[in-house]
């Protein structure tokens, strides 16, 4: 294990390891908020199993999981516990499957059902089209429906079904959104699978729990309550951090387990943290407390930092007005890296929502707005860090192999290769030249690269058609249905500059919506998935706020900016009480459902909590005045911590 396991205990520490040496062990909640060492705690954990139960589990073959969100988190928990045998480390993608894969027989009945629900889902929508669905939605129905049911006919004689990055049931693969429904069912549906379940794993650490999807946590929860099994459930999160719909939120505890809570913050200063506590008050009831830093010599003071907010005009200042606060935030706390450079990117984290200043001067406009401008919030949601299943494939693979190839890492290129798609597995190349096999794929790669790297002036939908013609992936059906040849439109003219979306505002029909994004997505030049991946790859001065929890910076600049931005389930103005709620969220408030308010709340918590020492909000907005006049009210900033545009002049 690492140092991190032999990094001093909290008082969640000793709660948790006490869980553990239960007889049987017990299952618990751990909620830590920003900065708490909520990863410290879970790889304590993984060793206090080991130390504890290490030799019962290598006799019985059994392991300790942990599963988390994404492949990076994966990857930095998998090397904190260097690499040990008795763990199972993955994105829960990965697990789910490693679950499932044996029971053949029970997927290809799931699969069969699926294919049915599928079908009624369609013949349905079909049975209540309104008067004005578009002739283009219809078609598209039709094909969609005509292609799932050849793939019914298709399953029996399917030999195996495998995990893939996207789906085609005949051809035995599942892909992501499957493999979240497949096991849930195989666990309501299967005692023996919920049983074996717990004798290969009977401890189970989920990290980032509130991003974790309510079925898998109801599911894991159903394997736990399994009479006559042991097995030991623990849960790592924050509800505070939940950014994405998706995820579940808090999760509420049994009566039997035990909750613990982790108050510690080990990163922000005084001033930040006071910032932070602020923010959480309406959210819920944890109030963070500095943690005791250890340095050299012992315990390190806690350093004040600071804490500001810049209340300025929405209006072509922006730019100038940004450099400004670097300025006066420099000469106020003594810190040259808070002025502009070249080297911005070193000293100062800048973080926005993702939203049409950075897209531009990035140089993928175009992509932002296909995927943001009236799309539907699933496509906002997912370009935020790739995972929207138009462009998952780019982000994934096309990218990275146009990078790799460019870069002449011809090993990288293969690595992706056998990593993502079947193109050279083993039933592939039966009767097939490999010595063939491997001149087409380079010229495949080479023509991808061309369109990504290059100039051949080719669009996005130009190398997906290409891909999926040559099956070099198995793309998302869904992407499938708008790459058919039959399927080419004119190109929807774009929104106009300054258009609203607001979450009042509901098209007819949802899929008219998707179209219209999905023609302008294919109908973007490839070389803009260049500066979108340095975007969301973390390596730009723009930094996307819904992506950075679990990262730190000694200096931060908070840009809130509604109308740059078009993603309407964020509104900065009415969290902060300076626009009126929507009916829609009124409506949502009397159902005792989360509004644009309470996500808006988190977003701010996550990005605020991000700075090591001094940190800087900037509010554009129409009435600086006014704005000022109500914030001081709020109670978030400390009164002398709140400034307009007036500053500059005083300095």
């Amino acid at each position: 294990m690492s140092s991190r396991a032999n990094k001093p205990d909290t008082q969640a520490d000793i709660d948790l390891r006490n869980c553990l040496g239960n007889t049987p062990p017990r299952s618990f909640i751990m909620k830590a908020g920003a900065g708490s060492g909520k990863t410290t705690s879970l790889i304590k954990g993984l060793s206090s199993v080991i130390q504890m139960h290490g030799d019962k589990l290598k006799k019985t073959r059994q392991r300790v999981a942990c599963i988390t969100y994404t492949e990076i988190a994966a990857g930095e928990i998998w090397r904190d516990v260097g690499s040990d045998p008795l763990v199972h480390v993955s994105t829960i993608h990965s697990f789910m499957w490693l679950l499932a894969k044996p029971f053949q027989n029970d997927i290809r009945v799931w699969v069969s059902g699926r294919i049915v629900e599928k079908i009624e889902a369609l013949e349905e929508k079909r049975a209540t089209y309104g008067p004005r669905v578009q002739q283009r939605t219809k078609d598209k129905d039709t094909r969609d429906l005509e292609r799932l049911h050849r793939q019914s006919g298709r399953i029996a004689p399917v030999k195996g079904f495998r995990y893939g990055t996207g789906s085609n049931y005949a051809k035995g693969i599942l892909g992501h959104d499957d493999i979240l429904k497949l096991v849930p069912y195989l666990i309501a549906e299967r005692p023996l699978f919920r049983i074996l379940l717990a004798r290969q794993f009977p401890f189970v650490f989920v990290d980032e729990s509130q991003d974790t999807t309510t079925e898998v946590v109801e599911s894991l929860k159903t394997v736990e309550r399994e009479p006559g099994v042991t097995f030991c459930l623990g849960f790592f999160g924050d509800p505070m951090q939940r950014i994405y719909a998706t995820g579940t939120g808090q999760v509420e505890a049994e009566p039997t387990w035990a909750d613990i809570p982790k108050p510690e913050n080990f990163r922000c200063s005084t001033k930040v943290l006071n910032l932070a506590n602020a923010i959480r008050r309406d959210g819920d009831d944890l109030v963070q407390i500095p943690g005791n830093r250890l340095g050299p010599e012992g315990i390190v003071q806690t350093p004040e930092g600071s804490a500001h907010l810049f209340i300025l005009p929405a209006d072509d200042t922006r730019d100038a007005n940004l450099i400004r606060v670097r300025e006066w935030m420099a000469t106020h706390t003594g810190d040259d890296h808070w002025r502009p450079g070249d080297d911005d990117q070193a000293w100062v984290k800048l973080l926005v929502i993702v939203h049409q200043m950075a897209a531009r001067r990035l140089g993928f406009g175009t992509l932002y707005a296909a995927l943001n401008s009236k799309a539907p919030s699933a496509f906002k949601d997912g370009f935020l860090d790739g995972s929207a299943w138009p462009i998952s494939p780019c982000v994934k693979f096309l990218i990275p192999i146009a990078i790799a190839h460019t870069n002449g890492r011809q090993l990288e290129v293969m690595r992706l290769i056998r990593d993502y798609s079947l193109l050279l597995d083993k039933e592939s190349l039966f009767e097939v030249s490999v010595e063939k096999r491997l001149k087409i794929l380079g010229e495949l790669v080479a023509s991808i690269a061309a369109g990504i790297a290059g100039n051949s002036g080719a669009t996005i939908g130009d190398l997906l058609k290409q891909v999926h013609a040559s099956e070099l992936l198995i793309l998302d059906p869904r992407l499938v249905s708008y790459l058919d040849p039959s399927a080419a439109v004119p190109i929807q003219p774009e929104p106009k500059v300054g258009e609203d979306d607001d979450d009042d505002v509901q098209e007819d029909d949802e899929s008219e919506k998707e179209m219209v994004s999905m023609d302008a997505f294919l109908a973007c030049p490839a070389s803009q998935l260049l500066p979108y991946h340095t975007y969301i790859s973390e390596r730009s001065p723009f930094w996307t706020q819904q992506g950075i929890k679990g990262a730190e910076f000694d200096r931060v600049l908070v840009v809130l900016d509604d109308a740059e931005s078009s993603h309407f389930q964020f509104s900065y103005e009415k969290y902060l009480g300076l626009k009126e709620l929507s009916d829609n969220d009124k409506k949502h408030i009397d159902a005792g459902e989360e509004t644009t308010v309470d996500r808006t709340r988190r977003l701010f918590y996550v990005s605020c909590t991000r700075a090591l020492k001094d940190l800087a909000v900037v509010l554009f907005t129409v009435d600086p005045a006014q704005a000022e006049a109500h914030i001081r009210q709020l109670g978030l900033f400390e009164d002398e911590a709140i400034h307009t545009g007036a500053v500059f002049e005083a300095a």
